[in-house]
């Protein structure tokens, strides 16, 4: 498949996710799986700096902080293949050596332990993902929300930028933009 069509194919992906997958869901565990495949989606449009794989040139480090169902739903992008970089995935129960992580994916934190977390990673190549806007208010940069029965994308841009990575302007075009600039202590 030409690479043309590989990322209108990617794009239709995510308008049907973005679309349709939310009235679904089920349960949780199918929530999970939305909000994984989404988040893969979010990394494949997403460039980091070359000095964020110094460690592992060709790997992926997507860490996930939640609960069971969470981590098992992530467990199936282990090994899938993006931007020529393969997906590994390091379930973490403390939040301890995150800098080997390229991608942090965080669930139900608490707010009180969610501010200091993103404070200390500002300004470095990760990607922080979670699931709503509160994750946002606190300094996070991707937050994936049901609202009215369709997934909501919202980038806190300047979190972003602030990190050294760039966001593909197709996710861009199809994402709220907000600018919370990063809570202090």
């Amino acid at each position: 498949m030409p690479a043309t069509q590989q990322v209108l194919s990617i794009i239709l992906s995510i308008l049907l996710f973005f679309s349709s997958t939310a009235s679904v869901w089920s349960g949780p565990v199918e929530k999970q799986a939305v909000l994984a495949a989404l988040t893969l989606n979010v990394a494949r449009f997403t460039r980091w700096p070359e000095f964020a794989f110094s460690e592992a040139p060709d790997t992926l480090n997507l860490c996930v902080f939640g609960d069971n169902v969470v981590q098992q739903s992530f467990n199936a992008l282990e090994n899938k293949i993006i931007n020529n970089k393969t997906i590994h995935i390091i379930n973490i129960s403390r939040l301890r050596n995150l800098n080997r992580c390229q991608l942090l994916y965080l669930s139900n934190l608490n707010r009180n332990k969610l501010i200091p977390l993103l404070v200390e990673l500002k300004g470095k190549a990760i990607l922080t993902v979670g699931e709503n806007m509160r994750f946002l208010q606190a300094g996070g940069m991707v937050g994936l929300e049901k609202i009215k029965g369709k997934i909501q994308l919202t980038i806190n841009l300047p979190m972003v930028k602030n990190s050294k990575l760039v966001i593909s302007s197709r996710i861009l075009k199809l994402a709220n933009i907000v600018d919370f600039p990063s809570p202090t202590q």
